[in-house]
């Protein structure tokens, strides 16, 4: 990401933040800027040129959103006026407003992120499931309507938004790396970072509770663990927070060791 993304994403997240509480419609809608704008190359190339003049790129967006709420009209105008290194970077801004604005408009009893977490961990279980969700050939409109049905009155309003949106519209990457790029979004909403954890046997609580005391110091962050258990790793454990990946598993020691004596 860029310095001229970065900024133009921050002056968006300032205005999102400025709006104060904001509801389910704001998100959602976000979401849905991000299908129509990459849908449209000249959508696209009205919003990101920066030579184009302030009132011109607002009028378009007046024009193209005028049924969305205030909040998120607010939010895509900022996203309008700043720069940006490229149109895809804009088209992510979107998505990644919007995922944040239906996080902070989850009740405090829901959690988003253990709701994405059993997701991924039930898609994760059936080979079958992962291939009909991540199939690029595929249309979206049965994804949507599958991932509707395995959430059916197990998940909030929020995780099913954030999740037929994503499926809907993956621009090229995998389902678990939706569902990951999700999680790490809510959790950076609610002031964390999601640390998953892969073990050949499950961690005891006090095990679990000073591995994250341990990360919280190393990454300067309250960290909160996501633990997968997979005995295929035979001991030790894999690390994963973000795209950083600490592999100190047994299984990846004996292919390291077998890659150096074949070479």
């Amino acid at each position: 990401m860029g310095s001229a993304t970065r900024e133009s994403l921050g002056a968006a997240a300032a205005a999102l933040a400025a709006q104060g509480v904001v509801d389910f419609a704001t998100g959602e809608q976000l979401l849905s800027a991000a299908l129509v704008v990459d849908g449209s190359a000249p959508l696209r190339a009205a919003l990101t040129d920066d030579t184009a003049a302030l009132a011109d790129r607002h009028s378009v967006v007046a024009a193209v959103f005028h049924g969305y709420t205030s909040a998120a009209r607010a939010v895509i105008e900022s996203l309008s006026s700043g720069r940006w290194s490229s149109e895809d970077d804009f088209v992510e801004a979107l998505e990644e407003l919007g995922i944040r604005a239906l996080a902070a408009s989850a009740p405090k009893s829901v959690s988003v992120d253990d709701e994405l977490f059993s997701f991924s961990t039930v898609v994760a279980s059936s080979a079958d499931l992962e291939l009909a969700l991540g199939s690029r050939l595929g249309l979206a409109e049965p994804k949507v309507a599958l991932v509707s049905r395995l959430l059916s009155s197990k998940a909030s309003p929020q995780t099913l938004a954030i999740l037929s949106a994503l499926v809907a519209h993956p621009r090229g990457r995998r389902i678990d790396e939706l569902v990951r790029y999700a999680a790490t979004i809510v959790a950076e909403e609610s002031g964390q970072k999601i640390a998953t954890v892969t073990v050949a046997t499950a961690l005891t609580a006090s095990q679990s509770e000073r591995l994250a005391s341990a990360l919280s110091a190393q990454y300067d962050s309250s960290i909160r663990i996501n633990q997968v258990v997979d005995p295929s790793i035979i001991g030790g454990m894999r690390v994963q927070i973000g795209d950083e990946v600490i592999d100190g598993s047994i299984a990846n020691r004996i292919a390291d060791l077998r890659l150096r004596l074949a070479s």
